[in-house]
């Protein structure tokens, strides 16, 4: 008796337990941060119902991680990825903690001041896990897996869209504030116990011996601008990410909330919305990853872009819960069907000395203009120069143009063109083409 098998060219990422360490430990973190998020801007806008106290929180939070988002990558490069992430996941709960126990006592008019402070700590430490988490991967998984393993932590992250709302809705329902935030802080104190037995391949090792003196922090940051202004397609990434990350992150983040206590809904209809969101992102990631992260098809990515700006377009138009769900559902999937293939894009051709960095500039680029965003915002909602759903409706309008821009971009247009990127392809395609291989019973 003969049957035929055909290798796999992947093999089942799950197996990998380091992968799965990881995994699993920045799912509990991003479930965390998830539910902070909504928890802290619901909890800003019941207890003050101030346009300018929300933006200034955000702010807060926005800031620091703009300032230290560039050392994080170097530390990234420099130090072991595995106690970053540790240390800022640990650090995270730590001040979750103080914020809650706080919250037990009477805060009166320290309230927004002691909302400003807990949002800068966390903004701070929260600056160093991306770079660290971002440039991981390709330590933890072949390269040839790069794109379903970012698919699967993308997932990982928007179940954090999904897990966290409902979280900080249930949270906030049946017990206190001061419970919810301390609930999360115990969640990050699990995931530091799980992320603190990944072990990494030796070739994430830092070879210091070879370097004699090494170069200052912004030596090195510097160094990792030069490296990216090399190619072309990275500074429109860059360029690109960071214009319509500002028309999104402030309108969004302070429009939809503000738009559902306009609207006389609660907490748990923002949850909701929130919770779509990521339901959407979980959809794309998982249609991103079956379609190879549209290796091939960059073309599409544009017309993500302008699908998700229609999206939250449509959202400020919302006057029914289900219309509103739906709509965020739109921008979650077009959103990971974007995000995912870029990061596959960038993990791929940038060499591992310079991940960190490079990975860092990304990040920083996605807030750079945040907290012009919030302070913008704040001022044309505490005016009243724009209502909540106004500024949805401008945020999604340049969200839409500016995503299907990059069509205009010579060097977008010949991204896949790059000669790491089309002979990982070529390399993906052979494994895939090996003649089957009989075995015999």
């Amino acid at each position: 008796m003969t049957m035929t098998a055909t290798p796999s060219p992947n093999p089942v990422l799950w197996r990998n337990s380091q992968f799965l360490r990881l995994w699993i430990g920045n799912l509990i973190s991003a479930l965390a941060d998830g539910a902070f998020f909504i928890a802290l801007s619901w909890f800003i806008v019941d207890k003050t119902g101030s346009e300018a106290v929300l933006g200034t929180t955000l702010m807060c939070m926005s800031i620091p991680r703009l300032l230290f988002m560039l050392v994080g990558g170097v530390a990234a490069d420099k130090y072991n990825r595995k106690w970053i992430m540790f240390g800022s996941i640990l650090a995270r709960g730590v001040v979750l903690g103080a914020f809650g126990l706080l919250l037990l006592q009477e805060t009166g008019h320290w309230l927004p001041y002691a909302a400003y402070l807990t949002a800068f700590l966390f903004g701070t430490v929260d600056a160093f896990f991306w770079p660290a988490r971002s440039s991981v991967l390709p330590f933890v998984v072949s390269r040839e897996q790069l794109a379903p393993a970012n698919s699967l932590m993308e997932i990982a992250q928007q179940i954090s869209l999904v897990g966290g709302p409902l979280t900080a809705a249930l949270l906030m329902r049946l017990t206190s504030y001061p419970a919810t935030f301390l609930v999360m802080a115990a969640a990050f104190f699990i995931g530091t116990l799980i992320i603190s037995t990944l072990r990494l391949e030796p070739a994430e090792e830092i070879d210091t011996s070879r370097q004699t003196k090494e170069p200052s922090f912004f030596r090195q940051i510097f160094e990792g601008i030069l490296f990216a202004k090399t190619i072309p397609v990275l500074m429109i990434i860059f360029g690109t990410s960071l214009v319509v990350n500002m028309m999104f992150s402030g309108p969004v983040n302070m429009g939809l909330p503000l738009l559902v206590k306009q609207l006389g809904w609660d907490s748990n209809a923002y949850s909701s919305l929130s919770t779509s969101l990521g339901v959407g992102t979980i959809i794309g990631g998982v249609i991103t990853g079956a379609c190879n992260g549209f290796r091939g098809r960059f073309l599409l990515l544009p017309f993500f872009l302008g699908l998700m700006g229609a999206g939250i377009l449509a959202v400020s138009f919302m006057h029914v819960l289900p219309f509103g769900l739906s709509m965020m559902l739109l921008v979650g999937i077009t959103m990971a069907m974007t995000n995912i293939p870029l990061i596959t894009y960038i993990q791929t051709i940038v060499p591992a000395h310079m991940l960190g960095r490079v990975m860092s500039l990304l990040t920083t680029m996605s807030i750079g203009l945040g907290p012009v965003s919030y302070a913008l915002c704040s001022f044309l909602l505490e005016t009243k120069m724009l209502e909540a759903g106004t500024l949805l409706l401008v945020g999604g309008i340049a969200v839409g143009l500016l995503g299907m821009s990059l069509i205009l971009f010579r060097h977008f247009r010949e991204a896949e063109q790059h000669p790491l990127w089309a002979q990982q392809g070529a390399k993906k395609q052979q494994e895939q083409e090996k003649p089957q291989t009989t075995l015999s019973v």
